[in-house]
């Protein structure tokens, strides 16, 4: 055997045992390096993104307040907040039912409205959502009450919104009724857990 074959073995062989010694000191590290705990947050909470209400699919219900703008003739827009039967009263077209519609629906309702009622021809106006209705949070915070929604707001912002945790708050064990669920449906929640619009959250007082 030639010295350049030898030579040639023996680089390729101390090679061989400087990547080996390299793995081993990388898993060496890893083992010592802890991980952080999987914890429920990690686990099982979804993107922002997917917890908020995309817009176009949010159906209005009573406490909301939209804005209606009609091109075709100004002095018929204006604001208008649902009240508790569902209904708007926009000008010159009498009251008009809305619940459970989105913004696109309502709007083809009052152009239909205006052309059937004959005061427009071509109905050109659009439909915004304004304010979202209300959440509701009760027991043991700072001001118990109804707050003006906030997009993305989690449970713990709003016990913030409502003065925080009084001392006798028992944080295990807070509960969310989901608006539109029926009356005593309710679910157990955390302080990272999302708040919709006309949720009830409530914060029980601790046994002890």
């Amino acid at each position: 055997m030639s010295i350049r074959i030898v030579a040639l073995l023996d680089l390729l062989s101390a090679l061989g045992r400087k990547v080996v010694l390299a793995v081993a000191l990388s898993l060496a590290a890893a083992a010592c390096d802890p991980q952080p705990p999987m914890t429920a947050n990690t686990l099982q909470q979804p993107s922002q993104v997917t917890q908020t209400i995309r817009m176009a699919e949010y159906r209005v219900a009573p406490g909301d307040r939209v804005r209606i703008v009609v091109v075709s003739d100004p002095e018929l827009s204006g604001e208008y907040e649902i009240d508790s039967a569902g209904m708007i009263s926009p000008r010159m077209a009498g009251r008009v039912s809305v619940v459970g519609m989105t913004t696109a629906e309502i709007e083809e309702t009052l152009r239909t409205r205006y052309r059937i009622d004959g005061l427009l021809r071509v109905a050109r106006l659009s439909v915004d959502l304004v304010a979202r209705r209300p959440f509701y949070i009760l027991g043991e915070v700072g001001r118990p009450g109804s707050f003006p929604y906030v997009s993305g707001i989690n449970v713990a912002q709003a016990v913030a919104i409502a003065g925080g945790f009084t001392r006798r708050a028992s944080k295990a064990r807070m509960t969310i009724q989901r608006f539109n669920q029926t009356q005593g449906m309710e679910e157990t929640v955390t302080e990272d857990s999302p708040v919709g619009p006309g949720d009830i959250i409530r914060v029980p007082e601790r046994w002890f």
